[in-house]
């Protein structure tokens, strides 16, 4: 650093700084549009603060990495004078939230979308009025309507021509042939790898065992075994070390080639057609324009498709096949299992604790009626491995798409987390459903 810079952070404050400051001095109310330690997210920055509170377009001053006395108040005043409004936005992007899991919406990410249109809402209405639904779906419609409607055209475009899906089948019939285990289905080796994955997923306290685990987990990375076990999910003769039937990953053994356009797309992941895929990967997009063409972007997925675990990248493959260790831990329903993995065992707590599983487990015991839609949720209880590796599996081919590393063992870890947590909140969110029905009849 220059001493021209040294001076500047020495009399000025960093812009980071201020802003963290003034949103921490609004307190209680902004808790879904904060970080875990209380200041502002990183998109609630980017998408609310500074284009619409502070108006970095009308105010460049505020842009600066350091900026002086008067600035910092002058951002200050502007942060916690919109106090009320911000309120009132982080509660508009509650009841975006719940309208959008209502309307099973799963494209694009919620923050990204909605948090300029809550603030929005905010300035313009207020709060949130209770029970106000109407509103919530129309905001939802105007951003996803447009959104979605051009991409998904040219997709169905696409594959109408009628060269188009000949080709695409003929490329996914290489490219699944190409795809060879380096060891036969029945001979791969995975006591090494296993033992390793026992050091990823355990508990390890201080700086040296988090290296070691960090160490370990690169070494996983490069190891073929992920690679094999996938491959050999194409054979008929291969004993893998789980069904990949039972995990919910695909709804046949041997795993069979998908279809580029149509055939079967239920929830198994491995089953889904290449057009599902790509159509998933345009609703999931923040911005499609860092996309390839849409050609280019199907030839892409008909390679994936084939990749072992329908993922392309070796990380990802490891990262899937350490979810399928831990998945197959969770059975959040029967208390006298434990857990081999300090990872699974930490998540299996959480889930046990959860309102609704007690409530799942008390009712199973009485044997007393149970309504469909809580029914739904035991089965997801009794057959946690499928929901969760269903949802694992759409994060990581995300990831795989867009070239995001899964090489950081606590990102991974952070994530095998998040995905138990994001299903217990699909859980909570049908039973909530099902009682809001039941007060309503």
């Amino acid at each position: 650093m220059s001493a021209e810079s040294q001076l500047a952070v020495a009399v000025g404050h960093p812009r980071r700084s201020v802003i963290d400051a003034a949103w921490r001095a609004i307190g209680p109310g902004v808790e879904v549009l904060s970080s875990g330690d209380g200041g502002p997210l990183t998109r609630t920055v980017k998408r609310i603060l500074d284009p619409l509170v502070l108006r970095l377009r009308s105010n460049p001053q505020y842009s600066a990495p350091v900026v002086d006395a008067a600035t910092a108040a002058a951002m200050r005043d502007l942060i916690v004078g919109n106090a009320a409004e911000l309120r009132s936005a982080a509660a508009w992007f509650e009841a975006l939230k719940l309208e959008r899991r209502r309307q099973r919406i799963r494209s694009g990410n919620a923050q990204e979308l909605y948090f300029p249109v809550c603030f929005e809402l905010a300035v313009t209405k207020g709060p949130p009025a209770q029970h106000d639904h109407e509103t919530a779906a129309t905001a939802l419609r105007e951003v996803h309507h447009s959104r979605d409607r051009t991409a998904m055209e040219l997709l169905h475009q696409y594959v109408a021509s009628p060269d188009v899906v000949p080709a695409l089948a003929a490329q996914l019939d290489r490219s699944w042939r190409d795809v060879r285990a380096s060891e036969s289905g029945q001979d791969i080796v995975t006591a090494g790898f296993m033992a390793e994955l026992a050091t990823v997923l355990g508990a390890a306290t201080g700086h040296r065992a988090a290296i070691a685990r960090q160490r370990v987990w690169s070494a996983i990375i490069a190891d073929a075994t992920p690679y094999n076990l996938g491959a050999a999910a194409h054979l008929e003769s291969a004993r893998l070390p789980w069904s990949i039937v039972e995990l919910g990953l695909s709804s046949a053994v041997p795993q069979q080639p998908p279809a580029v356009s149509g055939g079967a797309d239920g929830d198994r992941p491995l089953d889904r057609s290449v057009v599902n895929r790509v159509r998933a990967t345009l609703r999931r997009a923040l911005d499609r324009d860092a996309l390839p063409d849409i050609p280019l972007l199907c030839e892409e997925e008909v390679d994936r498709a084939c990749a072992p675990w329908g993922l392309l990248s070796e990380d990802k493959q490891a990262t899937l096949v350490a979810g399928i260790e831990v998945s197959v831990e969770l059975a959040p329903l029967d208390r006298s299992l434990a857990s081999r993995y300090a990872l699974a065992a930490q998540i299996q707590a959480r889930l046990r604790k959860e309102a609704y599983v007690l409530h799942a487990r008390r009712y199973l015991a009485e044997g007393g009626p149970i309504h469909p839609r809580q029914q739904q949720v035991v089965e997801d209880l009794a057959a946690y491995a499928q929901p969760y590796l269903s949802r694992l599996w759409a994060r990581l081919h995300g990831r795989d798409v867009w070239q995001e590393p899964c090489d950081d063992v606590d990102d991974v870890r952070s994530l095998l987390e998040g995905v138990a947590r994001s299903v217990s909140l699909d859980h909570r969110q049908r039973i909530k459903a099902m009682l809001e029905l039941q007060v309503a009849g």
